[in-house]
């Protein structure tokens, strides 16, 4: 009798399994694939769990199977979380980028400032140059009727032509260089014959003067500049100063 009713347990334990596998079968088969895990990892781990060509299998096989899964999704998440570790910097400097994107283009600007004004003042200094080679030549021509003789010469004519032509190239660009500053908003600080603005320009020299009067520029070194109505570039100048007065006195003791 005990023998029959064990029987009977272990035949209702077995039918329940088998219902469950099958149960479990049909719901694995009908499931989608979960996100984030590739088709090749399904089939690895189908081969691995050993898996039937009917889609059945034991529980050896599930828990095998879910315990490579859940291995899966901790290095999936041990990967997200270094991922999310890299990019934190990022995400603490995004409230800071248009700020830094308006500083660098700022620094960009005055670079580019710096190289047009550099050039020219290089392109200044070769005009000038050009306009007292031009100057001498032209005197030492009208000094007297040897020289004028010679200026009929082949080789003094192409002198002649070669410095106005110098002269030419470089007040043409000069007069685009002027162009192209003015797009930028740059203006060159007036100083020749003004009054000694401390603000604008830097006094380099001082010359002793009655032609004009006490603070007054007198010449221009370098040429200063404003940018956006703001001074960019102080002027370098000489100022003129009065000389010292000769006391009455003094010229007693001469």
């Amino acid at each position: 009798m005990a023998g029959s009713y064990k029987g009977e347990v272990n035949l209702e334990r077995e039918e329940i399994l088998r219902r469950f596998e099958v149960w479990l079968d049909g719901v694995l088969a009908a499931e989608e694939a979960p996100q984030g895990i590739t088709a090749e990892l399904l089939s690895s781990l189908a081969t691995e769990t050993g898996v039937s060509a009917n889609g059945r299998c034991d529980l050896y096989s599930i828990w095998a199977a879910i315990t490579a899964l859940t291995q899966e999704i901790k290095l999936q998440g041990r990967s997200f979380k270094q991922l999310s570790e890299t990019l934190a910097p990022l995400a603490d400097l995004a409230p800071q980028l248009p700020e830094m994107q308006r500083e660098a283009q700022e620094r960009a600007r005055r670079e580019m400032l710096d190289v047009l004004l550099d050039l020219r003042d290089r392109l200044g200094r070769g005009l000038d140059a050009a306009r007292v080679s031009q100057a001498k030549m032209r005197e030492s021509l009208e000094s007297g009727w040897a020289v004028r003789l010679l200026a009929r010469h082949k080789a003094v004519r192409q002198a002649l032509e070669a410095v106005s032509a110098l002269k030419e190239g470089h007040t043409l660009s000069l007069d685009r260089l002027d162009e192209v500053l003015a797009q930028f908003d740059v203006r060159k600080i007036v100083c020749q014959g003004e009054p000694f603005n401390p603000g604008s320009m830097h006094a380099v020299d001082v010359e002793e003067t009655e032609q004009a009067a006490e603070g007054t520029v007198v010449e221009e070194y370098r040429a200063g500049y404003e940018w956006r109505g703001e001074v960019y570039r102080p002027a370098q100048v000489k100022v003129a100063r009065k000389p010292p007065t000769t006391s009455a006195g003094d010229h007693k003791n001469e």
